[in-house]
């Protein structure tokens, strides 16, 4: 019994969201599809085909299965955001926004940025920091509960955002159905259509010293290969990744007056390729796809009027600083600490206890990492018991984070290196490539002397035997002796 106690008060400390644990996708054995077509293993663990126009699923498997769905979100974001925000007004960057984790465009904090340029940066590269920066200009909480109020509009009800770029978040998923659904009523925006199929655009660089010298740029390219490969009626796609989701894509394109959208998550291979397969397939055999299923109805846009983005946000409501690796070790620590201490403090409790008593072993065992904490040096983590279950906060980053849910460890960010310093061990490793192909060359080229020398040798020793035997075959009359005598 007391091990009994000692697990369960564990297991309160350690337990997690049902939400936020990811169920291991299993690929149904036949994927949905019309009667009689043959589908490919597109090797992805649910994947959609939708009439962008009817909104008739045309095949499909594990549509409605939950998962993380990394940089896909974005198309809820541009779909919440453009008609919000005022798609010229400027925003100044602040330093949350380019401390985001994963892919950059370059957001730079003090500098001023059009919501069109943030949208540009965001969709076409990706870049986390324009998506937490359009966020910030219009309100960082606001926007999420926006987007969560713009996909249950829209009937893409499993959908679930916790943040504006797709970064990992416990009981952050959406589905293959929601996010074909997402994507197109977005495309219906032809602003976000022509970012989405934009091959480049120049992006803000660093402001100039200077107030009345123009403002530097620099390329930014899209890095969506289906769209730089020429797919024919491409409309745009969004693509993702990220530890939990996996590669996720969705898409659009247009061919013969039927116009399809493609939503894949946990993608088994690579992005282009299989998105390719899935776009080919579904127009070699669009004639024969009997609707499956249908998606949900497009709703008539709301009225909603445009707020300019140096106004339009609440500025105490931003994104938050991400979290201290240091700080999350050191939480861990204390978790484990903590359980510890709940295991001895469960022990010494009289058989049978009740849940009160559970509870009341694993305040004190909060209470008691606490101490830990600040023999550790950390901050004291606050414990208190309620009705269902315990409260413990540290401040991890400046925000209070739970001490018994051990956050992944942030991606290790390798130093950046100068322009000059990237320039030097550029054009070295250029020298190294050229003294390499140099040598390789000589080695050749004597290889092919010493051939040729050999060839040349042969060739002069057959002819001096031809030679000698010519001179052998002469008229034996010619070679007699002549007499002495005459």
């Amino acid at each position: 019994m007391r091990i009994l106690i000692a697990t369960t008060a564990a297991l309160l400390l350690t337990a997690t969201p049902v939400a936020a644990q990811e169920s291991p996708a299993t690929p149904s054995a036949t994927p949905s599809a019309a009667e009689g077509v043959q589908i490919p293993d597109f090797a992805t663990k649910t994947w959609v085909v939708v009439d962008a126009e009817s909104g008739d699923v045309l095949a499909g498997q594990n549509i409605d299965e939950q998962r993380p769905m990394a940089s896909t979100l974005k198309t809820l974001t541009a779909l919440t955001l453009l008609p919000r925000l005022q798609y010229e007004s400027s925003y100044e960057a602040i330093a949350e926004e380019t401390l985001t984790e994963g892919m950059h465009v370059g957001v730079l904090a003090g500098s001023t940025y059009t919501v069109s340029q943030l949208f540009h940066g965001m969709m076409m590269r990706s870049g986390n920091d324009a998506a937490v920066a359009l966020a910030d200009a219009y309100g960082y909480q606001r926007t999420l509960d926006a987007m969560n109020a713009e996909a249950a509009r829209i009937g893409a009800t499993s959908t679930v955002a916790k943040s504006p770029n797709g970064l990992d978040k416990p009981g952050q998923v959406s589905t293959a159905a929601d996010m074909a659904q997402i994507y197109r009523v977005a495309i219906q925006d032809p602003r976000l259509q022509e970012i989405m199929t934009a091959r480049q655009f120049e992006f803000p660089a660093q402001p100039p010293k200077d107030p009345t010298k123009a403002q530097n740029t620099f390329t930014i390219f899209n890095n969506d290969n289906i769209l730089n490969s020429d797919y024919p009626g491409f409309l745009g796609g969004k693509s993702g990744f990220t530890s939990s989701a996996g590669r996720t894509y969705v898409a659009g394109a247009e061919r013969d007056g039927r116009r399809i959208v493609v939503a894949l998550m946990g993608i088994g291979g690579g992005t282009t390729a299989t998105a390719r397969q899935v776009l080919d397939w579904s127009f070699q055999n669009i004639g024969q796809l009997q609707p499956i299923g249908r998606l949900p109805e497009i709703p008539a846009s709301p009225q909603i009027t445009p707020e300019p983005a140096d106004s339009a946000g609440d500025p105490t409501d931003v994104a938050p600083l991400p979290p201290d690796p240091q700080a999350q070790q050191q939480a861990q620590l204390v978790a484990e600490q903590a359980i510890a201490a709940v295991q001895q403090v469960a022990a010494n409790l009289p058989e049978p206890p009740s849940s009160e008593e559970v509870l009341t072993a694993a305040a004190a065992a909060v209470e008691q990492a606490g101490q830990y904490a600040q023999v550790a040096g950390n901050e004291s983590p606050a414990g208190a018991t309620t009705g269902t279950g315990i409260s413990a906060d540290l401040m991890v980053g400046g925000f209070p984070q739970s001490a018994f849910v051990a956050a992944e460890p942030a991606p290790e960010v390798e130093p950046q290196r100068g322009f000059f310093a990237t320039l030097l061990i550029g054009l070295f490793k250029a020298l190294m490539w050229i003294l390499l192909f140099l040598a390789v060359a000589v080695v050749l080229l004597r290889i092919r002397a010493v051939r040729r020398q050999k060839r040349r040798r042969a060739q002069y020793e057959a002819a001096m035997r031809e030679r000698s035997t010519r001179s052998r075959e002469v008229d034996p009359t010619l070679r007699r002796t002549p007499s002495r005598t005459g």
